[in-house]
């Protein structure tokens, strides 16, 4: 037990909080699907490619922000006394988080914005600093959440803020609204299921927060794990954009064949285990002793779902696809299969990433991540034919970054300083 950690502020999670993220998870990653499968229904492929690289570079930034969350969930414990003393600490560094992470945004945006948006680059921009803004708060309201292990709050963050964004996307498309329109229908939400489960949960929250580091610290752990994060959001929430930066000479059709195939493909096992990830670190951190196992039984299943269903997508993908879309999105029959392969590995990065990080190992974390991310950028920078080359970059990375981690933790268990493998304090036998 850390020295800052108040006496019996650990209990072990609870299996209602296991139920609560996993039915909030169900519901926004339904709402997510909904989302993205139905734009390009009512797009043509341009229009496609267009929304899709914008929604990417949106949730590039998102899923870079999330490694606030990461690290609060880490540092975050309810307080046994209920005279928590963690309140002004989360909203300094709230604030801090917040103003560095929209100069960021708008000070970079020329050297990214005119290249991506082709039009209305500026209020694009601007809808991106929003989007922005609301997350970080939402990140740090989450993380705070997590770790005193209010459910209840958890979830409906989870769900409001995606039912939102629902609402406001369909308004959108159901009044003609172009790319500006879209823009801000997905950045408001952010900000509007923020200061809704802020008004919810304030009291619970600063009579019980406990925070294991002040402003200075949560900063310095937090860029490890934005910078995490990023690598995670490059591999996943990024790759539209990466495709469309790598795919100069691509035929339009397939690109946006290969982008809606993955993005749809890979949201019912990458995009669950992503919103888990808060949960898994408090869980693994809980229980340190039987990181190991619930690393190999969860990645277990996870794999062995993910063969059944790659066999699977070879020969009803292109059905699905067709029956949906027409004959506007095509590829393969056996691009579905790796596609999917491709989202189950990245799935199991997303389960030994937060095992490492709840041990304190931020650099082994970051590593993991970082090793994948690059493996993704070289496989898409070779000279290969497309879909081959796409298809062999989004399978070696996720291989890349699971070995990173495992060899991490197999070194620990070699030496005898993995508490998995049982007493810390004493070399293996």
């Amino acid at each position: 037990m850390r020295a800052s950690e108040p006496t019996g502020a650990r209990p072990p999670a609870r299996d209602r909080g296991l139920t609560y993220v996993l039915g909030a998870t169900v519901v926004a990653g339904a709402v997510g699907y909904v989302i993205q499968a139905a734009v390009p229904a009512f797009t043509g492929t341009d229009e496609y490619i267009a929304f899709s690289v914008f929604w990417s570079v949106v949730y590039l930034i998102v899923s870079a922000l999330s490694g606030i969350q990461n690290e609060l969930t880490r540092s975050a414990y309810p307080t046994a006394d209920r005279e928590g003393s963690g309140w002004r600490t989360l909203w300094g560094f709230a604030g801090v988080s917040a103003a560095v992470a929209v100069l960021a945004v708008v000070a970079t945006s020329p050297l990214w914005a005119p290249r991506v948006f082709a039009a209305d680059t500026a209020i694009l921009v601007a809808a991106v600093a929003v989007a922005t803004l609301g997350y970080t708060m939402v990140a740090v309201l989450s993380g705070a959440l997590y770790g005193v292990r209010n459910w209840p709050a958890v979830a409906t963050m989870t769900v409001g803020d995606s039912t939102l964004r629902l609402i406001a996307v369909a308004t959108a498309l159901a009044l003609g609204g172009g790319m500006v329109a879209l823009g801000w229908a997905v950045a408001v939400p952010f900000l509007l299921a923020f200061a809704g489960v802020l008004a919810m949960s304030t009291r619970s929250i600063r009579a019980t927060l406990h925070l294991d580091a002040g402003i200075g610290t949560l900063g310095r752990n937090s860029l490890t794990t934005i910078a995490a994060a990023a690598a995670t959001g490059l591999m996943i929430s990024g790759l539209p954009f990466l495709l469309g930066l790598t795919s100069p000479r691509t035929d339009g059709a397939l690109l946006a064949s290969l982008i809606l195939v993955i993005t749809l493909t890979r949201a019912p096992l990458v995009i669950p285990l992503l919103a888990l990830q808060s949960y898994l670190v408090v869980t693994f951190r809980d229980d340190a002793h039987a990181v190991r196992r619930r690393v190999l039984r969860l990645g277990g299943a996870l794999l062995a779902l993910t063969a059944a269903l790659s066999v699977l997508a070879v020969f009803v993908g292109p059905w699905i696809i067709a029956f949906l879309y027409g004959d506007r999105y095509e590829l393969p029959a056996a691009a579905y299969g790796l596609i999917v392969a491709s989202a189950g590995l990245t799935g199991l990065l997303c389960i030994t990433g937060p095992a490492v990080l709840a041990s304190g190992r931020h650099g082994v974390y970051l590593a993991g991540w970082a090793v994948a991310s690059a493996a993704l950028v070289g496989g898409l920078l070779l000279p290969w034919e497309d879909p081959a080359r796409i298809l062999t970059a989004i399978i070696v990375a996720p291989v890349a970054g699971v070995l990173t981690h495992a060899g991490d933790s197999l070194g620990r268990r070699r030496t005898g300083t993995d508490p998995s493998a049982g007493d810390s304090e004493r070399p293996v036998e």
